[in-house]
């Protein structure tokens, strides 16, 4: 994936101190290859920005995707209460990672 498919995160994840340090510490998975043993640890910070984004910043969650988005499909159609974190978890994965990686989850 090429930088240039990587979104710019929104001002208010800046303006946020949380926000910004682990936006800071993903910085890396922005150039790292398949082969860099750091991914793993990059995949934990994008859930835990993630879920950051979905608890403390819920109005800034993106509405579902509506092209053909296959996780908000099955969210939708099944409107379970207990899915609800996790598909506002999955929104907010575009706000920073390109939609072929935030879409996995």
């Amino acid at each position: 994936m090429s930088l240039a498919d990587w979104p710019v995160p929104p001002p208010f994840m800046w303006a946020c101190e949380q926000c910004a340090e682990l936006l800071w510490l993903f910085e890396p998975a922005y150039t790292a290859d398949d082969a860099d043993p750091g991914r793993d640890h990059a995949a934990r910070l994008q859930v835990t920005l993630s879920r950051h984004v979905a608890d403390e910043h819920p109005a800034e969650v993106p509405e579902p995707h509506n092209d053909d988005c296959p996780l908000c499909e099955r969210y939708g159609r099944e409107a379970d209460p207990r899915d609800e974190k996790l598909w506002a978890e999955h929104r907010a994965r575009g706000l920073f990672l390109p939609a072929a990686a935030a879409r996995l989850m």
